[in-house]
């Protein structure tokens, strides 16, 4: 059959109003025998607003005097494609229930949770009574739900950037595919908002007269990876990167050369300019016109394996509680990760605090999927993390515009100490290259920046670069903060940085103290005066003789007032997942390919290096490419067991 969906009768499900939720299980007796609570408000119009993801959420409220009569969300800022389902479900869903009682939705949960509590503040001008409203049974009517059952080719479970291009290679090589989603947006994923992949050979690079070929980028990265990744596979996904960013072209989508920001010696990097939904409508459209389906709000739990050992399809469910079952010759599982899973990075990393800047819909499910079907994990677990800024939890969701630009001073390569006030590495790393950098950061957890008031008074006033004399041998410097580079999320100077300051006091992750050891006694900080002392004994001879690190970098800690911030780390996406062969099929544990089953994009841990490769954009473009690689090689395995 062909994409064909058979249903089959399942247990009565109680549909409920709230966004996304169901319950499952006995026969409930209707709510239109309970009773509802009589609702009171002075009558009219009342506005509020809260912080949704990049910025404040306004939203418009009308009440008669018992019903709460419309919301209208107002001025945002929040991400299009993303915010939207939030945007349209949660104010129809709260004014057909008459409550508050509503579920955020899959993938917009900031957004959600900015809405939710706007149109609370609105019900409290109103003197509506909140606590009610949240217990308003939603409960309409009983229903009963049908199991849905597919069968087709190929079922792709993830449609972040690996899973879309996947689709289309496969798609249009002639295999059915079904993709199920978790979110309620395509443009949830990290594939669709990120900046820019690497790619060897397009038709931009030509353009503009850069060379680079395959043999270059897979030497430099497979020598930096320095033999902890499966080397094949990474000839084999670049080999695709070119092909597959030229369809994005094909496309409409509109693609740029990005300068070597960090001067690895070529321009890999490419940028796209569309986002959200901009970006992934055109995929999905080439998915839909070559037959493939899309299925949203739908998550991955388990994989069908026959008596053979052979991945025959997938187990999901929606949001609403369905029940799905696909069946498939071949399984593809490219679910973006674990950033949202705290409970994986503290195994893995320790109890510590990744702040998440990409998607946190991605769990781990789809490690876990293939680790129950007998996969197992590769080497490599890590991070990609901000080359922007440093970050902390008590300031909230990290953003570029909007944070407090006190967080800036963790990539600036001063002093830097862990909690026990020592220094634990080369800081200049941080500058030249964050994205690996932050390795030693995660090991600390937490980590502390200080400084006197001469410097950060410079870096406020006429930023980094020229505080620390215009160094041309510093690439990033040059690149991402002179004069000269190029507007961006980089800030050349901390224009608002003094009169954030307070905020950062207020919430517990920045203090200035009138003395090292006040500094030191407020964080616990037990050997930063001696460390200081030291340190400072460094920037007075111009060498560090204990990491070694560049004159350039070093400036001393003297006079106060001085300045601690205590930073955590951040991260656009996780390293580490499960272990694939070269062709992308995961292998068991006597290192033996599951027939059927592949994994790409961040799930496939055998094609990331850790710490992160120093060339930006590596994660995106690895993850696109090892897509289309992937939809090639499922066909050729359908073709093959067709047979």
């Amino acid at each position: 059959m062909f994409n064909m969906k058979r249903k089959l009768i399942t247990c009565g499900l109680i549909l409920t109003l709230a966004v996304g939720t169901v319950s499952c299980g006995k026969k409930t007796e209707s709510n239109d025998k309970a009773q509802a609570p009589s609702l009171s408000f002075t009558a009219g119009e009342y506005s509020a607003k809260a912080a949704g993801r990049n910025g404040d959420v306004n939203v418009t409220v009308k009440f008669t005097d018992s019903k709460i009569e419309s919301v209208v969300v107002g001025e945002h800022t929040e991400t299009a494609g993303i915010a939207d389902p939030a945007i349209e479900k949660i104010p129809a869903a709260i004014t057909e229930g008459q409550t508050l009682k509503v579920d955020a939705v899959t993938g917009a949960t900031l957004t959600s949770n900015a809405l939710l509590e706007a149109i609370t503040d609105c019900v409290k001008q109103a003197n509506g009574d909140v606590e009610a409203l949240k217990n308003v049974e939603t409960t309409k009517s009983e229903a009963k739900q049908e199991a849905e059952v597919y069968d087709t080719d190929i079922v792709i479970v993830g449609g972040g950037a690996a899973g879309l291009t996947a689709a289309m290679s496969a798609t249009s090589n002639g295999s059915s595919v079904i993709v199920v989603e978790k979110g309620a947006s395509l443009a949830v994923a990290n594939g669709a908002n990120a900046g820019g992949p690497i790619a060897v050979g397009t038709k931009v690079q030509k353009e503009e007269g850069e060379n680079l070929t395959v043999e270059q980028l897979y030497t430099h990265m497979n020598e930096y990876a320095n033999s902890t990744v499966n080397s094949a596979l990474l000839r084999n996904v670049l080999d695709k990167t070119g092909e597959t960013m030229d369809l994005f072209g094909d496309l409409g989508l509109t693609l740029s050369l990005r300068a070597d920001s960090y001067g690895v010696g070529f321009r890999a990097r490419l940028k796209i300019a569309e986002k959200g939904l901009d970006r992934t409508n055109p995929q999905e459209k080439k998915i839909l016109e070559n037959g493939g389906q899309i299925l949203l709000n739908t998550t991955g739990e388990s994989i069908i394996m026959n008596d053979k050992n052979e991945a025959v399809g997938i187990k999901a469910k929606k949001a609403d509680g369905t029940e799905v079952t696909v069946n498939a010759k071949a399984v593809l599982i490219s679910t973006g990760g674990y950033l949202g899973s705290q409970e994986i990075i503290n195994e893995k990393f320790g109890d510590v605090t990744v702040n998440p800047l990409g998607n946190t819909l991605s769990v781990g499910e789809g490690i876990k999927m293939i680790s129950e079907a007998g996969g197992v994990e590769d080497r490599n677990w890590g991070i990609v993390a901000n080359e922007f800024s440093a970050s902390n939890a008590k300031n909230g969701a990290w953003n570029s515009k909007t944070s407090n630009q006190n967080l800036r001073f963790g990539i600036y390569g001063g002093l830097m100490v862990n909690s026990e006030g020592n220094r634990f590495f080369n800081e200049q790393i941080m500058a030249e290259e964050p994205l690996a950098g932050a390795e030693a950061t995660l090991r600390q957890g937490k980590y502390y920046v200080v400084m006197d008031e001469k410097y950060y008074n410079s870096v406020c006033e006429q930023g980094i670069f020229k505080t620390l004399g215009s160094p041309q041998s510093w690439i990033a410097g040059v690149n991402c903060l002179s004069d000269a580079a190029p507007q961006g999320a980089h800030l050349k100077v901390l224009s608002e940085a003094k009169a954030q300051l307070q905020e950062a006091i207020d919430q517990g992750w920045g203090f200035k103290a009138n003395t090292i050891e006040e500094a030191a006694e407020h964080f616990g900080l037990d050997n930063l005066a001696s460390t200081v002392k030291t340190y400072n004994e460094f920037t007075k001879n111009g060498k560090d003789t204990q990491f070694y690190k560049d004159a350039t970098f070093l400036t001393s800690v003297s006079e106060g007032p001085i300045y601690v911030f205590e930073y955590e780390a951040s991260a656009w996406c996780t390293i580490g997942g499960m272990k694939v062969d070269d062709s992308l099929r995961v292998v068991d544990k006597t290192n033996t390919a599951i027939k059927g089953l592949y994994a790409a994009g961040l799930d496939a841990g055998s094609m990331y290096s850790s710490p992160y490769y120093d060339n930006e954009g590596s994660a995106l473009g690895l993850a696109f490419a090892s897509g289309t690689l992937a939809g090639l090689n499922m066909t050729d395995y359908v073709n093959s067991v067709s047979k």
